[in-house]
């Protein structure tokens, strides 16, 4: 049974804002300075040697496990919480002011990657309700696939787009 366009809109929407929702939250948490600096080194040790392929197959592996039902919504919560988590630590350590951290949103990568993960964890939801009710279709399978295809593309043109950003952020930032 597939859904039609109005809910399917609805699910997407969801899942943007619990992703957005868990991204705030895990930046307003309050850090301890060794926390934050834990933290910021784990991260620049993840991201070290990383170029736009790096960034591209990290983005595209999360989201490709947030298309599994139920485990899509739990990788998902926990990667925007812990992204929220990593720019919250970024900004403690930093001496610039920030405005909201969901602006980061508002970039050309940031909106291609939330609108990814919008629809990855929610296809997820759609195929476990499919699941549950024993609905599953040649075409919600071809749908599958079609998001899969799109949020492929839509992460790389993002990885580029990061990375050429990344390489401009002043040192004292990372």
């Amino acid at each position: 049974m597939l859904f039609n366009f109005k809910k399917r809109l609805i699910f997407f929407f969801l899942a943007m804002f619990l992703f957005l929702g868990l991204f705030q939250l895990g930046f307003s948490i309050k850090l301890d300075k060794s926390f934050s600096e834990e933290l910021s080194e784990n991260f620049k040790n993840q991201i070290q040697g990383i170029d736009e392929i790096g960034i591209f197959l990290n983005n595209l592996k999360i989201a490709l496990v947030m298309f599994i039902p139920i485990l899509g919504i739990v990788v998902g919560s926990f990667s925007a919480f812990s992204t929220g988590l990593i720019f919250n630590s970024i900004v403690n350590l930093s001496n610039a002011n920030f405005a909201n951290p969901l602006i980061v949103f508002l970039t050309p990568f940031g909106i291609l990657e939330l609108v990814s993960y919008g629809l990855a964890i929610s296809r997820g939801g759609i195929f476990l309700y499919e699941i549950l009710k024993k609905s599953v279709s040649k075409k919600s399978i071809t749908y599958l696939f079609v998001e899969i295809g799109l949020v492929t593309v839509m992460l790389f043109v993002g990885a580029l787009i990061e990375w050429s950003m990344i390489q401009n952020i002043p040192n004292d930032l990372l």
